[in-house]
């Protein structure tokens, strides 16, 4: 199926089966013939590729079958919900009263249970000339209250700027806080040599289970992106600290961050406070171990655990209201 807009293609095609159910894949193109893949599995993110000189590059980490996107632990390019991170003891609560889910993090719950929207297939249907909607509604699975509506939008535009927009809509007090796992790797260099800068001035103490503590500390040495600066450098930071990743959320605002190589560059926008970053290799399990990472997770959220820290914005989406985020990705082509 294909829809034409004036510039844009939309091209629809099967990616696999769950059972009996077809796992769709919609491919986005623009007049630049950058294009964003984009599954009904998940609403996964599952490519955004630019051509430079008659040549593709591939901008995320990503997969050619539908088997890898439901093994992975990594959550490559999914969308993560109805809460990304991690909740504190698997329990928060709403107007007084208290909700207990079950743990799959140790004592915590992490991205909303097994049964969140990263392993969900949507219904899909092409929305516009350049954008291709997501819809499913979750039901209290992992304890979670109330009946989630949820849309996610995704669209490219003629700037080469990909725009992923949730709406969500709940007819009992629960929380709403999705992301997109979308991990990124812009250039054939290797991810250290890639420049990161981050617009924040304040980052996330976690303790050792990475549970928010409810301290904002100062982006300073391994943390500080506020200038651009290799990934590798900052990874090197760590080791005094005894760390060997990256898995930290930082305080944004609008602009958050720009990734660049010497060739490109991948400004994220967003209309909540945080970006959570994630060193890590999805591809290869023995350079996994050895912190040989291939890629760096991006996600655009609310800080984690912000239900227990007022502080940290607001993820409670009440009885009968309905809300909706925003993150943008922008590629930039440099020389």
């Amino acid at each position: 199926m294909h829809r034409m807009g004036r510039n844009m293609t939309v091209k629809k095609t099967i990616f696999g089966e769950i059972g009996t159910d077809p796992v769709y894949s919609y491919k986005i193109t623009n007049k630049n013939e950058t294009s964003i893949d984009v599954l009904t599995y998940a609403a996964t993110w599952q490519n955004f590729e630019v051509v430079e000189d008659g040549v593709k590059h591939s901008l995320i980490e990503h997969f050619d079958n539908l088997d890898d996107y439901i093994k992975t632990p990594y959550m490559v390019g999914k969308t993560i919900g109805r809460v990304a991170g991690r909740i504190k003891d698997a329990k928060f609560s709403i107007n007084g009263v208290d909700y207990q889910m079950t743990p799959n993090n140790g004592k915590n719950v992490m991205h909303s249970g097994d049964h969140g929207l990263q392993s969900q297939n949507f219904d899909s249907t092409i929305d516009s000339d350049n954008s291709v909607l997501f819809t499913h509604t979750v039901k209290g699975e992992d304890e979670f209250p109330g009946t989630l509506t949820v849309e996610v939008r995704y669209s490219l535009n003629d700037d080469d700027e990909v725009q992923i927009t949730y709406n969500a809509k709940t007819d009992h007090d629960t929380l709403f806080n999705p992301t997109c796992h979308v991990y990124f790797d812009i250039d054939d260099e290797n991810i250290r040599q890639q420049q990161l800068k981050i617009n924040s001035k304040r980052f996330v103490d976690v303790d050792a289970k990475k549970i928010p503590t409810g301290k904002l500390l100062a982006t300073t040495n391994a943390y500080d992106f506020k200038n651009f600066k290799k990934i590798g450098q900052g990874l090197k930071q760590l080791k005094p600290l005894d760390k060997v990743e990256f898995d930290d959320a930082f305080v944004v605002n609008k602009k958050a961050a720009t990734l660049k190589s010497e060739h490109r560059a991948i400004d994220l926008y967003t209309d909540r406070d945080g970006l959570v970053i994630f060193t890590a290799n999805p591809v290869d399990a023995l350079k996994a171990q050895n912190h040989e990472f291939s890629s760096i997770a991006m996600e655009l959220q609310t800080l984690p655990d912000a239900i227990h820290h007022p502080d940290f914005g607001n993820t409670i989406l009440l009885a009968n209201q309905e809300v909706s985020y925003t993150n943008k990705y922008k590629y930039r082509k440099l020389n």
